[in-house]
């Protein structure tokens, strides 16, 4: 996980360290407007939901 991300994830699952893994590179995160994630998206997360998540953030 790069070095930037880590805090982020970190702050946004206590438990990054037994389930944090990025998979391959399609792990997806939506980040609101000041920064701050808002969710994390596995590659099997289904894109209707991914959708779902962006136009109720925004």
């Amino acid at each position: 996980m790069g070095l930037i991300l880590k805090p982020v994830v970190k702050k946004m699952d206590k438990d990054y360290k037994n389930n944090g893994n990025i998979k391959w590179n399609f792990t997806k995160f939506l980040i609101d407007r000041n920064g701050e994630i808002v969710a994390r998206f596995e590659p099997t997360e289904s894109l209707d939901k991914v959708k779902a998540k962006v136009e109720e953030v925004l």
